[in-house]
């Protein structure tokens, strides 16, 4: 059966009436793989070791940051150079999860966290809801990132800063 012939109904009374979802199709990659390979992104971000996230990643997966603008085929992971600009510099500091890791029954999963970065001198953080979704093997695909200029705040900028 095809994920798609299923509702949203029929996934809540299976979890309600606590069977198991046969209903549902299982392959990968696994709920758990998805989780934490979103919690290795962030832990990555942390560490300030972009290279480590080199194994989460297609060798060329789609970027869409954020949802609306032009949509990037990274090859090679995530690297450093991929904030690097000719006019201003983007440098990750730190980003938290704000809420649990939300998957799916297929093989997308979203996570909404807070980064800390600083571009070019100026420190911001931004409210960021990821979508990825992940090949057969587990590996990054595709991530659209939805946050807008609603979702920055500039810190230490006088009376501009929304913290």
């Amino acid at each position: 059966m095809n994920l798609k012939e299923i509702s949203w109904k029929e996934v809540l009374k299976d979890i309600t009436q606590n069977k198991e979802t046969s209903n549902i199709p299982t392959g990968t990659p696994t709920p758990e793989h998805m989780r934490k390979a979103m919690q290795s992104y962030i832990d990555m971000i942390n560490k300030n070791y972009h290279e480590g996230t080199l194994n989460l990643f297609a060798d060329n997966y789609m970027l869409e940051d954020p949802f609306g603008t032009k949509a990037l085929t990274i090859s090679n992971g995530f690297t450093a150079e991929d904030f690097e600009d000719e006019d201003v510099q983007f440098i990750p500091k730190k980003a938290k999860l704000i809420a649990p890791i939300s998957t799916t029954y297929g093989n997308q999963a979203a996570m909404a966290f807070k980064l800390w970065m600083d571009v070019g001198g100026q420190e911001v953080t931004i409210d960021i809801i990821d979508v990825m979704t992940f090949d057969e093997s587990g590996k990054i695909i595709k991530v659209v990132a939805h946050w807008s200029r609603d979702n920055v705040s500039l810190i230490n900028r006088g009376n501009d800063s929304k913290e």
